[in-house]
């Protein structure tokens, strides 16, 4: 059932976003339309110019004018169009540099909010449904491109319009002087049928637009745009994925989802309604334009067979109802246009325009030199967004200074979100965390992160030297940055590169760089944890990547690594828990054991105990 987005949207809302985008663009250059009306002005003034010029010589000619005039006047004249034309590509050159940055640092906005916001808000249905709707937006037309190319448009038309009525209107008031009103009376029916046919045009138009935003509302949507475009480019497939889609030959799959679903009746239904749309969009504006400029003939014959008007004058108002009616045309089209593609922008302002839902504390860290930072969650409750089922319930818990702490338990059963909750990268619904006696959520946030170096199972290098992965700046001091990768298992591999540090990761920006395993991404990880220097250090499945031995060299070294820092480690190796002086064991949202390895495996109805066995049976022999 198709949808007719235009009609939908009151007058009053399209105004509202065209606003909105506009003052966007301004706060990002408030000099571009300033400069690009300068270069629309030069570009009406010129044609104008030639055309006096052109009533001028005609004139001069019938009137019998020297010959050297008229060769001064249209030497001067052409000379000054030449400088109009230079000043107007040079303008428009630059201009076309600023929209281009503008269009970069617009589409920089977006990633800007992304890194600002509230985690907790990435993970939100409401803003993952934005997200779909800008993806979905930007992908019509050119994005915020269209923006600019249709509202200068308007601007070119705008000023067309008023350079028709200025050097047609001395020609106009002749007529009128002279008694000739039919000519004008042409002139209204021509106007009057303009804006008829642009307001058919604009009706097909819509008809026309409207697959591009609309699918089927029932059990067989296509979401074409999620993913059908990114199989036919291709960029759905790279080195990380396509493997699996050759051993498993996974083209049938996603051919349901591309090539089938372009194929689909009422998609194809859809595309037929746009295409008669865009037939009957075509047609009329091609008969409006004809009988206008048909009209527009009619009235300049009217005017030479009165022949009260200079042969020039009648070139000079042919030129101008042709420009004026062409102009109120275009203008038309462009404002439907430019609505259309402001309303697209829509979703990205909505998406810019979200505020914060956490509370960002003021009080400051107190900076210890020793460390000393406790914390403590007290009858924590906590469900992730969109979620019915509890993440942790009624979770309480000390994490003691400079301890070693391991935490253990079955998947699902709350131990990362431990760690997300601990980070404030989400708030609890009910209960607190506490450090030292105080509410985390009272404290500055970039302050109270600071205190944390993390290691997540889904941790990200980035495609630049390892040396500033390690880092996290461009910036580093490279004697430490050499000092934790070794620390962290990485110093045979690091002294086999030949730029050592400062080799890249991946050939994104280098072809020379060198793409790692899965374990030495996981060292790089540990050692950007420990570059931070964080009174807390927290790993989330740390060596899950890595091998027997070189996960033994790690938790051997470890000590003295982490040095007197609180570090806590989530495995699901019990056997990489053991040297932890101290084990939490998390089931089901709920810490139901704590103590040492000895007392845990002791209890024989704990669940420790259970998983220990477990995991040992594959290690023992009959």
């Amino acid at each position: 059932m198709g949808t007719d987005l235009m009609s939908k949207i009151p007058l009053r809302e399209h105004v509202k976003n065209i606003k909105k985008i506009m003052r966007v663009i301004a706060d990002i250059d408030r000099w571009y339309f300033y400069l690009t009306s300068i270069v629309h002005i030069i570009n009406v003034v010129i044609p104008y110019i030639q055309l006096m010029l052109s009533a001028y010589i005609l004139d001069s000619i019938v009137g019998r004018k020297g010959l050297k005039e008229v060769f001064f006047v249209t030497a001067l004249v052409l000379a000054g169009i030449l400088m109009l034309n230079f000043i107007a590509s040079s303008v428009w050159n630059r201009m076309e540099v600023r929209r281009e940055s503008i269009y970069s640092l617009y589409s920089c906005m977006t990633q800007t909010k992304m890194l600002n916001m509230d985690f907790s808000q990435i993970d939100s249905p409401k803003v993952k449904e934005i997200q779909d709707r800008m993806w979905r937006d930007n992908n019509w037309g050119a994005g915020i491109n269209t923006v600019f190319w249709q509202f200068n448009g308007i601007l070119y038309g705008f000023f067309n319009i008023f350079g028709a009525l200025v050097v047609g209107a001395p020609v106009v008031g002749y007529m009128l002087q002279s008694g000739q009103f039919y000519p004008l009376l042409v002139l209204l029916v021509l106007i009057i049928l303009a804006a008829v046919g642009m307001k058919a045009g604009v009706y097909f138009k819509k008809k026309d637009n409207a697959y591009m935003f609309t699918w089927p509302e029932d059990e067989e949507k296509e979401d074409l745009c999620s993913f059908g475009w990114d199989f036919a480019s291709g960029r759905s497939f790279h080195y990380k994925n396509g493997k699996d889609a050759r051993i498993y030959q996974s083209y049938d799959l996603l051919k349901r989802w591309s090539t089938d679903a372009y194929q689909n009746k009422k998609y194809r239904k859809i595309l037929k309604s746009g295409a008669v749309g865009l037939a009957g969009s075509c047609t009329v504006k091609g008969m409006i334009y004809n009988a206008i400029e048909g009209g527009a003939y009619l009235m300049v014959v009217m005017v030479a067979l009165a022949g009260t008007v200079s042969v020039g004058n009648v070139v000079r108002l042919a030129g101008c109802l042709k420009n004026l009616l062409s102009a109120i045309y275009g203008l038309i089209q462009d404002t439907a246009e430019f609505a259309l593609a402001a309303s697209k922008q829509v979703s990205t302002l909505e998406f810019l325009e979200l505020s914060d839902e956490m509370y960002k504390g003021k009080l400051p860290v107190e900076k210890r030199s020793d460390n000393e930072y406790q914390i403590e969650f007290r009858h924590v409750f906590f469900r992730y967004p969109g979620n019915e089922q509890y993440a942790l319930k009624d979770f309480s818990m000390k994490l003691k200074i400079g301890e070693k702490l391991a935490i253990v338990g079955m998947n699902g059963s709350g131990k990362t979100t431990m760690i997300k909750l601990l980070c404030r990268l989400y708030d609890p619904e009910e209960g607190e965390i506490l450090l030292n006696g105080v509410d985390i959520r009272k404290f500055k946030m970039d302050e109270y992160s600071r205190l944390f170096s993390v290691v997540f199972q889904d941790y990200v290098l980035f495609p630049y030297m390892l040396a500033q992965n390690v880092a996290v700046d461009v910036d580093y001091d490279r004697k430490k940055v050499r000092k934790c990768l070794m620390d962290a298992g990485l110093g045979d591999r690091l002294r086999e590169w030949e730029r050592g540090e400062e080799t890249y990761l991946n050939k994104d920006f280098d072809d020379s760089g060198i793409e790692i395993s899965g374990g030495e991404g996981q060292k790089i990880a540990i050692a950007r944890a420990v570059y931070k220097d964080a009174p807390f250090i927290l790993l989330d499945e740390p060596t899950a990547a890595l091998d027997p031995l070189a996960e033994y060299e790690i938790y051997s070294n470890f000590d003295q690594i982490v040095g007197t820092k609180t570090a806590i480690y989530i495995s699901h190796r019990l056997s990489s828990c053991r040297f932890c002086k101290r084990i939490a064991v998390f089931h089901k949202g709920r810490l139901v054991q704590y103590g040492s390895h000895e007392e845990l495996v002791a209890d024989k109805e704990g669940k420790y105990y259970e998983m220990w066995n477990a995991q040992a049976a594959y290690y023992q022999t009959e």
